[in-house]
């Protein structure tokens, strides 16, 4: 990931959690201590889910992209991913996926 957006992605997830934190703090769930340590957990955990998220729903586009009908190369793959033209990620698994329209 670039180590910019990980950067400014991290500091606006810390500012979010830390909307919470007071709260926590306030009823004495958490020290202030534990927050700091709790909230830098949380910020990785999160990104890194995202990360993973992001992976597996490009996974699945090339995957299904290269169902198409028709022997195909990776090459045609990933040209017809960048050319926009890739079928529905919500296509059920008993139907062979059809290919979107090209984008002019």
């Amino acid at each position: 990931m670039n180590p910019i957006l990980q950067s400014a992605l991290g500091s606006v997830l810390r500012w979010l959690l830390m909307l919470v934190v007071p709260v926590l703090i306030k009823y004495g769930i958490w020290t202030q201590t534990d927050a700091t340590k709790y909230v830098e957990a949380a910020v990785v955990a999160i990104l890194a889910l995202g990360w993973s998220l992001w992976a597996k729903y490009k996974d699945r586009i090339k995957f299904l992209t290269a169902l198409m009908p028709g022997p195909t190369t990776e090459n045609q793959v990933d040209a017809h991913i960048a050319a926009g033209q890739t079928p529905a990620l919500n296509t059920p698994t008993d139907t062979i996926p059809q290919q979107k329209p090209a984008t002019p």
